[in-house]
């Protein structure tokens, strides 16, 4: 080593490289340890995961996870039945009653067909023409 005689270029260039090893120094440093500390985190996870019961934990913490969730789905499929249920029986109710309403329908239809036909109306056009009008309706709708 030189001799510090005072603030020279030589000084100048050794302390740089003093620096520069000293840096280069702690970088080594900081990488061994770094691997180190990596292959000791690799062998904690490789023994982790050669445990029986990873598969168990984390199926568990799945099934903790979703179960909420499928509870509330299910809860809402019932709710959707019911209501389904519901509809389908208003539907069969209103089928029925519309059922109803067209054989009343075609009964008074029929009977005013036969009043129109054979009753004492006279020989009047507009019983004649109300007759055929309601003839071609029922032609039509039967």
């Amino acid at each position: 080593m030189p001799t510090v005689e005072g603030f020279t270029p030589q000084v100048a260039w050794t302390t740089l490289y003093g620096f520069i090893a000293l840096c280069v120094l702690f970088m080594l440093v900081y990488k061994v340890f770094d691997a180190i500390r990596n292959e000791i985190e690799r062998r904690h996870k490789i023994r982790e995961a050669q445990a029986p019961d990873l598969a168990d934990k984390v199926s568990r913490k799945v099934i903790e996870t979703l179960e909420p969730r499928f509870q509330e789905i299910e809860r809402n499929l019932t709710k959707d039945t019911n209501r389904i249920n519901e509809h389908e029986q208003v539907i069969s109710k209103i089928l029925n009653s519309q059922r109803d309403t067209k054989e009343g329908l075609v009964a008074i239809c029929k009977t005013l067909l036969v009043i129109a036909n054979y009753g004492n109306l006279g020989e009047s056009d507009k019983v004649k023409e109300a007759s055929d009008e309601l003839t071609r309706y029922l032609a039509d709708r039967l």
